[in-house]
Parts: C-alpha cells; structure tokens; sequence
C-alpha cells in the first residue's frame, strides 16, 4: 500500500505499447507482482476486483486468471504495419480494425485484410505446466468471439488450436470451431480440453475465408486461453457409480467462482456446457475425454452478471442439467 512510486511498475511491455502492470506468478506474493497493485490512497473508492485501488491508468484484475494469449483482442500498437505476437502464415494484409461493426470488446479487432483465404497464429507456450500436463490434470479453458460483415454472402472466421510438442513437430491433438459467418452480433468460440501428455505449447490459429467482395471480412476479437487445474480421484471399481451423477455446484450461490463436480463410471468423451435463464449457451466448460472418477470443475464468472444459470453434463447417452446461482 505504501510502495515507492518510483521502482518499476512493471508494465506488460512498453515497446508495443501494453501499459498494464503485472503479477507473473499471480497470487504468489513474489517480486513478479507490480507496486502499483494495491498501492493507491484506501480512500478512494476500490478496483472493480473489490481490491485497494492500483496506481495507473489500468488496474490489475485479481479475479481472473492470467490470459496466455498475448495481445489478445488487437489492440496494441502495429509494428512495422504487423500485428505484434502474432505470425501471418497466409495473406499478408492482416491488421486492426476499430468500427463497422464495433468490436466486441476494446477499441478494436483482428481484420484479415484482402487476401480470399488468410491465417494468423499465435503459438503459446505452456512447459511451465508440464508437471500437470502429464500426470493428466492440466485443463487449458479457451474462449473467442468472432463476427462476419454484413453482405450477400458472408465471409467465414474459423478458430483452431492445435496441442503440439516441445518441438512444435508434432500435433497431438486439436480443436475446430468449423466455420461461422454471423452478421448480426459476435459468436463465442469455446473450449476447454485437458492437454494430452506431452503438450509443451498450443498453437492458436484464426482462419477466414473470402466468400464475397474485395475484403476478406471474418474477424476475430476477445480471445483468452487460461490454465485451470483438473482435480481428479484415482480410479476406485468399487466406489465407481453405474452411471455418470452431477452434483450440485459449491458454493451456490457464488461469487465469481464455482466447483461443479461429477463422477464417471468409464473413462467417456464429457461436454459440460453453462446457459443462461433464456437458455442460450454461456461458456462451455469441458470438451474432452475424462477418466473414471471424480472430476472437480472450475468456472470463473467474473465475466458474467448476475442471476440464474444452468449447467448441462453430457457423457455418453447420459444428460443431467442442474441450477446455480450467481450473487455480485
């Protein structure tokens, strides 16, 4: 609280323009956390995050987990007229947009440029997990909107992310959104897979297609990718249910943050999806293949208001849906 204004802020990185102070090893209370955080006068009203107010223009959240993705939503200055943390394997146009339609968040987007078929990727590195990504207990929770120009015959944005090895040789598993060309209002992209063994980084690839016109109008915005841990019983035959049961959230009501457990009889592929009171998806919070046992899942609201939400657990041909409150 009483930090010296004059040490480092630690800002995310001033050479692209990215004045966000930082806390690397978030809640660990270490010299990655800025000064700034927590450093204001305790009279000023608090963060949005309920914490003493930061020194800054942009204040660290200490509700959300760290996004791997850098540079997420477009929205740092152009290099050289390139998109910094981001590769064009394919067209050579890609830049910022800001207006027509509006971004989904921030003061603009990813716009694929002229090229009829164009590719930027991302490739994130995540060996710092490598312990928990291979005694299997390593989630990785993706979510991205995209949105396609109003026109005759909309343009397409697709979202891939691809598990690769520490050579980025190998790709040893993967995620496709398919294709989405909405015209009327940005699309949520989710997914939330357990790195398979081996997975040292998780190449984020954003694709569009030219369907019409001069412009290749498939845009991307908002793109996170952050580490939750899967906690998971050893397989037990004889405490094994015959089926699948989903049990009821804790806490409930909560604020942000929930556990949503269940048990498998069988190692099965699981979708556990949110909705909302209207019954529209919200996140989908498990796409993958699960062991037998029990499986404890993270969801972090921080994003979301409060009110009524539902969650549905699919595993095989068994379906449950249970209730959970969100209070802020």
């Amino acid at each position: 609280m009483y930090s010296n204004i004059f040490l480092d802020p630690l800002f995310a990185d001033t050479a692209s323009g990215d004045y966000r102070i930082t806390w690397t090893n978030w809640p660990v209370w270490d010299n990655t956390r800025s000064p700034a955080i927590d450093a204001g006068d305790p009279v000023f009203p608090d963060d949005p995050d309920s914490t003493i107010i930061d020194i800054g223009a942009l204040y660290f959240n200490q509700l959300e987990t760290e996004n791997l993705i850098i540079n997420p939503g477009c929205e740092y200055t152009l290099v050289n007229g390139e998109i910094p943390y981001w590769t064009e394997v394919i067209g050579n146009n890609w830049t910022q947009r800001t207006a027509n339609p509006d971004p989904h968040e921030g003061l603009a987007y990813f716009f694929p440029g002229v090229a009829a078929l164009a590719e930027l990727q991302q490739d994130v590195d995540v060996s710092a997990y490598k312990s928990s990504i291979d005694a299997g207990s390593q989630s990785f929770i993706f979510e991205g909107y995209v949105r396609a120009y109003s026109q005759p015959s909309p343009d397409q944005s697709r979202i891939v992310l691809e598990f690769l090895d520490s050579l980025k040789t190998t790709k040893i598993d993967s995620f496709d959104s398919g294709n989405y060309s909405n015209t009327t209002e940005w699309i949520q992209i989710a997914d939330t897979s357990i790195a398979p063994f081996a997975t040292r980084h998780i190449r984020v690839r954003l694709i569009s297609t030219r369907w019409y016109g001069s412009n290749n109008d498939g845009y991307f915005d908002d793109l996170s990718l952050v580490a939750a841990e899967v906690t998971a019983i050893e397989e037990n035959k004889q405490s094994l249910p015959e089926s699948p049961v989903l049990f009821q959230n804790y806490p409930n009501p909560f604020n942000p943050i929930t556990i949503i457990p269940f048990d498998l009889p069988k190692r099965d592929e699981v979708e556990l999806v949110v909705y909302d009171m209207l019954g529209r998806k919200v996140f989908t919070l498990l796409n993958s293949k699960l062991s037998a046992g029990r499986h404890d899942i993270i969801w972090n609201a921080a994003k979301y208001a409060s009110g009524l939400y539902f969650y549905r657990l699919t595993a095989g041909k068994f379906q449950k849906i249970k209730k959970m409150l969100l209070l802020k």
